[in-house]
């Protein structure tokens, strides 16, 4: 290889600059020949991230650069798991420039799931694009696990990030908890009763007729915008479920014509769906809630084991909840019905919910959004579907809490779909022919009525909220002195801040969520979001 010392050294020095780790290591690294490669087709109007694996000679980048130029925020992250390629990339006349660019990142990579989580933690997005060169073994796969972990990653840091939102909701819901039965207090009571956990997805509709069929035979369970689904087609569950916080669980609700449907809440879903029912209305201690939730249920005395405790972090979705459900209360077998976990015949959902209609694909995988770009998959039949990445989460860890259950007989009888590892399809009309009939709904609403919340549920609510507001006026106090906007000892408010329960159940995670750039003048922001919530509680 014909050797340019100076245009080497500077590289170096660049890359010292940027990436020490490496730079350190590279003197040691025999250089590896390399060719240059034609590049994959690049989309990236939409894109805020793009993950390219394989440096090669620095192609991407000058394939890139006025997609960077026109957006300051834009970043490429050149992942490389061969040494000597960039040792001899120092040498190559675009090394200069691709390492003095400020968006272009250079990582010495080894495709495991530390080293992803660790440079996602980094570059957070929720639109990324992730291509490589053709040279690259594996692509598909490493493609997938950072999609997959970028949509996990960066919905937990928004949802930290407006944590204020969810805890606007904790804050009214706190009004039904001493009207509420304690929906812990329902496990084991169905032992061996079959279960169906419902999902929303097209092939919902081919097993109406049959589910009409169940309400004696089965317990049917459904979350979300599944009950708007069943209930317009005359079906009632035996139990809902609701843990969504935003509007568009509102919205789904609204469509509901199940009214006096069971239905299940932690105390972070949005507050205008118990304006959509009557209930009776069941509090879920599942730790959904994050810390502050499960600080409340210890002041209520409510130290029962979480449901769903063996879910895996990729639940993302109401239906693994729902599935917990079924199997704590000792349901058995568990069939899942209608959840495609695809866009079966082009369309997102069954009949009786709004935005079923057919799809554009090509639209929804532009926007580059890592849970919903679309992937080609096959069915249970081998026919060509298309998926999202949150699908395949979703789709995953229902496999995994089945694998964790082997107790359990769990049935697939969704007609269509992505499908389950590890569980077996078979038709609805089929897997229900041995039910037999009992009167289920009467002891469902037996059961209910023995699981009622602690007697001091109200007494217990309003002094723990009291409590919290009066750290949290405290935590404000001590950051207005961090953030300069008061005097006083900066050194005692720092120390007094770490004492407070506010900080330790509502920012316990503040470095990691905010950063070091105007820390303390952000941490004030968002705690008199948080504050202005718990007004409304005192009004």
């Amino acid at each position: 290889m014909e050797r340019n010392s100076w245009t080497y050294n500077r590289a170096l020095e660049l890359l010292f600059d940027k990436c020490p780790a490496i730079g350190l290591m590279v003197n040691s690294w025999e250089e590896e020949e390399v060719v240059e490669e034609a590049l994959p087709e690049l989309k990236l109007e939409k894109a805020e991230v793009l993950y390219f694996y394989g440096l090669g000679k620095g192609e991407i980048y000058n394939h890139s650069k006025e997609w960077l130029k026109e957006n300051i925020q834009r970043k490429i992250i050149i992942l490389e798991d061969l040494p000597g390629v960039i040792a001899a990339f120092l040498y190559e006349p675009s090394a200069i420039d691709l390492l003095s660019d400020r968006q272009v990142f250079l990582e010495y990579f080894t495709p495991t799931d530390e080293a992803i989580e660790a440079i996602l933690h980094r570059f957070k997005s929720q639109r990324i694009e992730v291509l490589g060169l053709n040279s690259k073994g594996g692509l598909e796969e490493l493609r997938l696990k950072l999609l997959r972990k970028s949509a996990l990653s960066y919905a937990l840091h928004m949802d930290r990030l407006h944590g204020y939102q969810p805890f606007q909701n904790f804050v009214e819901n706190l009004f039904l908890l001493p009207h509420s039965f304690y929906a812990n207090g329902l496990l084991g009571k169905f032992k061996n009763i079959p279960a169906i956990v419902c999902g929303a997805g097209p092939s919902l509709q081919k097993t109406i007729d049959t589910l009409r069929q169940l309400d004696n035979r089965a317990l049917i369970i459904a979350g979300g915008s599944t009950l708007a689904a069943l209930s317009s087609q005359g079906i009632m569950p035996h139990f809902g479920m609701a843990i969504d916080p935003n509007l568009e669980e509102y919205r789904r609700f609204k469509n509901s014509f199940g009214f006096e449907v069971p239905l299940l809440y932690s105390t972070r879903v949005h507050p205008g769906i118990f304006q959509t029912c009557n209930g009776p209305f069941g509090y879920m201690r599942s730790g959904i809630g994050g810390a502050l939730e499960l600080w409340l249920e210890e002041e209520l005395g409510l130290l029962d084991p979480l449901l769903g405790k063996n879910l895996s972090e990729e639940t993302v979705s109401v239906t693994g909840i729902c599935l917990a459900l079924a199997v704590e209360m000792g349901c058995n077998p568990v069939l899942i019905n209608g959840v495609d976990l695809a866009y079966t015949d082009n369309l997102h959902y069954a009949p009786g919910i709004d935005g079923e209609e057919a799809v554009e694909f090509k639209k929804i995988d532009n926007e580059k959004t890592a849970a919903d770009q679309i992937l080609k998959r096959k069915d249970r039949l081998g026919n060509p579907i298309y998926t999202a990445v949150r699908w395949v989460m979703e789709a995953a860890s229902i496999s995994h809490y089945a694998k964790a259950h082997p107790e359990v007989q769990f049935i697939n009888t969704t007609f269509g779909g992505l499908g389950f590892e590890g569980i077996e399809y078979q038709p609805i009309e089929e897997v229900v022919k041995p039910f037999l009939p009992t009167d289920l709904r009467t002891r469902v609403f037996e059961t209910i009525e023995n699981s009622p919340m602690p007697q001091q549920t109200e007494l217990t609510v309003h002094r723990s909220i009291q409590e919290l507001q009066e750290s949290l006026a405290r935590v404000i106090a001590c950051l207005r002195i961090l953030a300069k906007e008061q005097k006083g000892s900066e050194a005692l408010a720092e120390m007094d801040l770490k004492e407070e329960m506010a900080t330790l159940y509502l920012f316990y995670d503040i470095a990691q969520v905010l950063g070091t750039e105007g820390f303390w003048k952000n941490w004030l922001e968002l705690a008199l979001k948080y504050q202005g919530c718990l007004h409304f509680l005192t009004k």
